[in-house]
């Protein structure tokens, strides 16, 4: 292929309209392609770095992705000495050999007697030298508090992202508007997560966060945002009792309808008048002494106030009819009593709390909770009534959850979905089943989603960030299926949708496409998915590139930033929903089908540390749908384990024949992958793809192989142990378009 040419089949100077049914529109005329782009943008020069894979160890591949890069290209390395400058300074940069350059793309090995550290790069195309590149320096995603957007004094910071700990002490830097800077160590400290204990006397005001990896000296820090600590003034919070209107005997009579078969006394009054009480004194606790309480109608929570039972297995809220408790072997507690269709949704309120109770949701409910903005749940049990009549997927869901959200310490058995997340939240340490979804994730951002246990309850049931999502760290759960070996279960992003796909023209940060844009009847342009999207450029100049949509109209678009080089007449530009800067670190996937890395459209993900048990695939895999070109980008597996079965770890890009042949898959690594003796799977790498690294992985079934397949370009086999064939087992079909180097 020749560097210098576009990939696909586009050409140079002409553009194809794509619209909803999948028909090229006529091309425009050379003479007014040339009108329309001549605002375009500078033209190739000096080297453009969109992207490098990290965190990256010495002995270790670094692909680099971005523009004018190739092929006569000179790449130099330097370790940069924990205190300062590079070491040895300029005699200390050391040239390294370049493989597999392109204009888009090359490849380098870190030098194997170097320490792990921060490394500085320099990539000189002739006279032509591109901004230093850094290594390993720390890259945060995003910064979160015991509040979500802002923190509290004495509560806590954490930093999200990649390369945050690489073998130093981490440290972060908190500086006010006025005053000094304040430096703190952390609690808590991985390669992708930080985790800070805030002083107790801090000042309210915005702090800057700056985050340090413990290595690469004062050219380590880098700015992660800006936080707001909030001060918090302690106040006397009102217990308001459900039973106060009751009197003296009516928490012992309440106590009583824990005996087994005793069943719920009638509480709604007591309940509708603790919360007026609450609602009236600008908060509180509205407490619930032991017992089995039935409610009948929606409780609508004041701000500020808690529903707080006397322990989680002492009080019991119920909704249901007939028999609380299934009867000795007779059908009285079996059988299902019509009842009144229950309200939409059971408890809701804007800014409010539940912990030590126990919720017992009606069969037919549609949302149990829903809060718009603070929400708090801890040690809570959630049960569903007559739960065994389910069929298939059951539909409701137990909460939806809005901005500055926490939910711990939790048992919840859902119908169909457990907990929506919205976003600036944390979801630790529960145990949750669902027949549907635990903790479906599509329009999730900023959250943390930690130490749970998931069971999926139907097989076909999944967990997914669908459409739109952003920010996830998804870390140490153990997620498994009550259908062993039979199930569908899966971890998996789903593809969104697309409005555009075709040229464009940049003027600063606004775009002007070249044609409408066409929007799915589900989404159209006033929808606020499309201020959550992004554009991708797929193909020419600029390909590898995307923004964030701040906002738009019609054929205007406006990014987050220009592009860099902007787009010309050979661009193809797609505009899609934003899936991506997702972390999956340290989970146990069960019997599962389907481990996604990626798809439909995923950029910026990591996958590592995970371990897989008898699951069929772990995939990345681009996507075209019957609407939108959908790309993965930047997917990366770190040190994953695959257990027990025939596991395909795949990434691939969809081969369907369309118009278009540019890669939809881009810029995938896997390193460090071990595959068990008990596991016959393989590492695939195919479709139309570009730029794959397949590096120290270890393949201990005699069975098990390396393969290439279809047409991918710029893949790289590096280093890589066989259990049975010591100079290696690669198969394939497109093995042609491999660099394979083999372990020393």
């Amino acid at each position: 292929m020749n560097p210098q040419q576009p990939v696909g089949n586009v050409p140079a100077g002409g553009v194809y309209q794509w619209n909803m049914i999948r028909t090229p529109a006529p091309r425009l005329s050379l003479c007014l392609l040339a009108l329309f782009f001549s605002v375009s943008g500078s033209a190739f020069g000096r080297p453009v770095v969109f992207w490098a894979s990290e965190p990256v160890r010495p002995n270790e591949t670094v692909l680099v992705q971005g523009s004018g890069l190739g092929p006569s290209v000179t790449v130099e390395v330097a370790r940069l000495d924990d205190t300062g400058s590079p070491s040895g300074s300029e005699p200390g940069w050391r040239t390294v050999p370049v493989l597999q350059p392109t204009d888009r793309s090359l490849k380098f090995v870190l030098p194997a007697d170097w320490k792990m550290g921060v490394f500085a790069c320099r990539i000189q195309v002739g006279a032509q030298q591109g901004e230093r590149l850094l290594l390993n320096a720390p890259d945060p995603w995003w910064i979160q508090g015991d509040e979500g957007a802002s923190a509290t004094p004495g509560g806590w910071l954490r930093v999200l992202g990649k390369s945050l700990e690489i073998g130093g002490t981490p440290k972060v830097r908190l500086v006010p508007a006025s005053g000094p800077a304040l430096e703190l160590g952390p609690i808590a400290a991985s390669m992708y997560a930080l985790k800070f204990q805030l002083p107790p006397d801090l000042r309210a005001g915005d702090y800057s966060v700056a985050v340090h990896n413990g290595a690469g000296g004062p050219a380590g820090w880098k700015e992660a945002g800006t936080i707001r600590i909030e001060s918090t003034t302690e106040k006397t919070s009102p217990v308001f009792s459900v039973l106060e209107t009751y009197g003296a005997d009516a928490p012992a009579e309440m106590r009583k309808t824990l005996i087994k078969y005793n069943q719920p006394l009638d509480r709604t009054e007591g309940v509708q008048s603790a919360l007026k009480k609450a609602k009236d004194a600008g908060g509180g606790t509205v407490f619930f002494p032991a017992g089995r309480y039935l409610i009948k109608g929606p409780i609508a929570v004041p701000d500020h106030t808690r529903l707080k039972g006397e322990g989680e297995g002492l009080v019991t809220i119920w909704w249901g009819a007939g028999h609380f408790n299934l009867d000795g072997g007779g059908s009285q507690g079996r059988a299902l009593v019509d009842e009144p269709k229950p309200p939409h949704t059971l408890i809701s309120g804007h800014d409010f709390a539940i912990e030590d109770m126990s919720l017992y949701l009606p069969f037919r409910y549609e949302e149990g909770i829903s809060c718009e903005a603070r929400f708090r749940m801890t040690r809570t049990r959630v049960r569903v009534d007559h739960y065994w009549l389910v069929q298939g997927r059951g539909g409701g869901t137990v909460a939806r959850l809005g901005n500055n959200f926490q939910v711990t310490d939790c048992d919840i058995l859902a119908k169909g979905d457990a907990l929506v997340p919205g976003t600036d939240g944390l979801i630790a340490r529960n145990r949750i089943l669902s027949n549907k979804s635990n903790t479906p994730m599509g329009g999730a951002q900023n959250v943390v989603i930690e130490e749970n246990e998931f069971v999926g309850m139907d097989p076909t049931a999944y967990q997914n960030i669908s459409g739109v999502g952003r920010n996830i760290y998804y870390a140490h759960n153990r997620q498994q299926n009550l259908y062993a070996h039979q199930a569908d279960y899966s971890f998996t992003f789903d593809a969104g949708t697309g409005a555009y796909l075709g040229g464009i023209v940049q003027d600063g940060a606004r775009l002007t496409l070249a044609a409408d844009p066409v929007f799915p009847k589900w989404a159209q342009e006033n929808a606020k998915l499309w201020t959550k999207a992004c554009v991708c450029i797929l193909d020419g100049q600029g390909a590898g590139q995307w923004r964030d949509v701040i906002e738009h109209h019609g054929r205007s678009w406006t990014l987050s930033r220009p592009f860099d080089p902007a787009p010309d007449a050979t661009s193809v530009a797609s505009i899609i929903a934003f899936n991506g800067r997702v972390l999956a670190i340290g989970n146990r996937f069960e019997d599962a089908n389907w481990v996604n890395a990626g798809y439909g459209t995923s950029i910026d993900v990591i996958y590592a540390e995970n371990e897989l048990a008898r699951c069929a695939e772990m995939m990345n895999y681009g996507l075209f749908t019957h609407d939108s070109y959908q790309p993965s980008w930047h997917v990366q597996y770190f040190d994953n384990r695959i257990t027990e079965g025939q596991t395909k770890e795949a990434s691939t890009g969809n081969a369907h024949k369309t118009s278009y042949t540019f890669p939809l898959t881009s810029g995938a690594v896997h390193r460090r992958q071990t595959f068990a003796a008990d596991n016959s799977g393989s590492i695939v790498i195919g479709g139309n793809l570009t730029d794959a690294i397949v590096e120290h992985c270890t393949l201990k079934n005699p069975a098990s192989a390396i393969r290439a397949d279809g047409n991918p370009r710029g893949v790289l086999f590096r280093e890589n142990s066989f259990k049975a064939a010591p100079h290696g087992r690669y198969e394939g079909g497109g093995l042609k378009d491999v660099l394979i180097l083999p372990a020393p």
